[in-house]
């Protein structure tokens, strides 16, 4: 093979000599000009490439990073749901006992309690307990502290309705108020 080459290269050679200087210059300017125009087209089809290849790697590593961040959002989604389930599940005190407790641990009266039934929320699967209850001659600060203590105990307890009406004179008001809890409804 080497020898072939060598025997076309001779041959090449011999030919070249042949031509007379014009068409020498003519030949070497026409082999120049195709070395350049080979040259370039190899470095654009390469650099083609290349970029295509980058824009392909750029494409796969932005969906990458919104595949990770879909992850996080699912995983703080999923303990969020776990939380709020276990809080759900934690107490099977009974509404109206708890209202009456945190009353008395703040020094109130409550003289009018009055329980509603439950009744499903949604799907059915969570239970919604309320009591209405009626508090009078209270102070502000009084009322604020109770109903505080309420949504901070066990389980989800909140105040879902309140309606003041203030007696200004005699520095204390009226509250009706309802407090709702919820909870999973116990699987049979």
């Amino acid at each position: 093979m080497i020898e072939r080459l060598r025997v076309l290269w001779a041959d090449l050679q011999t030919w070249f000599l042949g031509l007379n200087p014009r068409e020498r210059v003519m030949v070497t300017g026409a082999g120049a000009a195709a070395v350049v125009v080979v040259t370039f087209l190899v470095l654009f089809l390469l650099s083609s490439s290349a970029d295509a290849t980058r824009r392909r790697t750029q494409s796969k590593l932005q969906r990458l990073a919104e595949a990770e961040q879909l992850a996080s959002g699912y995983a703080e989604a999923e303990r969020a749901r776990k939380q709020a389930e276990a809080a759900l599940t934690s107490s099977e005190v009974s509404l109206p006992t708890y209202v009456d407790e945190k009353g008395r641990t703040v020094g109130l009266n409550i003289p009018s309690l009055n329980p509603k039934g439950d009744v499903p929320v949604g799907d059915g699967r969570i239970i919604e307990s309320s009591v209405e209850l009626t508090l009078t001659d209270i102070s502000l600060p009084r009322l604020v502290d109770f109903l505080g203590s309420l949504e901070q105990g066990p389980g989800v307890v909140r105040v879902t309705f309140l309606r003041i009406e203030p007696r200004p004179k005699d520095g204390v008001l009226t509250a009706w108020t309802t407090v709702t809890s919820y909870r999973l409804k116990a699987n049979p």
